[in-house]
């Protein structure tokens, strides 16, 4: 599920604690799990991050950019922007909160991320309605999408969506699902964008 490309010391350090983290929970989690699952020493260990905090953070990091990167490569696939949109949000989001919801730890893993890694995710936000706008306004451009009747731009259409979807958040949290409501507010943003055809 974390996809950490490169084989250096702080990915092997990241790819260890997502999977003492989703084992184990944040909490019970120590450094030495960490270290003992990424195979070094403490005190290599404390060369590359200071504690778990910043390690979880990391982690947050990882993740928001490669949820990003694969709803950027969603949106340029060939089909229907509906299709395009909710394939964007399957693998970007609810991929995530389905894995981290199987995990014996899942709702602790998400409070977490909201107690210590707020900002990132507030950041990872703006980046998600950027690459949805840039979706839309791609849309826009080969006449699939007519954004003259709802008196919008891509940005606040995409602004207006992401806003809607963090608002979903919180059901999520909560470990209910969230697929059909997602699939329900796409139809709904596809259906009103879509441009008329002769």
């Amino acid at each position: 599920m974390l996809h950490i490309i490169p084989d250096d010391k702080r990915s092997t350090i990241l790819r260890s604690a997502f999977e003492v983290f989703v084992t184990y929970g944040f909490r019970k989690t120590s450094m030495d799990d960490i270290a003992r699952q990424a195979g070094m020493s403490r005190p290599a260990l404390y060369q590359v991050f200071r504690n778990k905090t910043e390690i979880f953070r990391g982690l947050a990091e990882e993740m928001m950019s490669g949820a990003a990167a694969k709803a950027r490569a969603a949106l340029m696939r060939p089909g229907s922007f509906h299709d395009r949109l909710k394939a964007a949000m399957d693998e970007s989001i609810l991929d995530v909160h389905r894995f981290i919801e199987q995990t014996p730890h899942g709702l602790e893993l998400m409070g977490v991320n909201d107690e210590i890694a707020a900002d990132i995710e507030e950041r990872w936000c703006d980046v998600m309605a950027d690459v949805v706008a840039h979706g839309i306004a791609s849309a826009v451009d080969d006449g699939e999408l007519d954004l003259s009747r709802t008196g919008s731009t891509p940005e606040s259409a995409a602004l207006v969506f992401m806003q809607a979807m963090e608002g979903l958040k919180s059901d999520a949290m909560r470990g209910k699902p969230i697929e059909h409501h997602v699939d329900a507010l796409v139809r709904f943003v596809s259906g009103a964008l879509t441009a008329d055809r002769p």
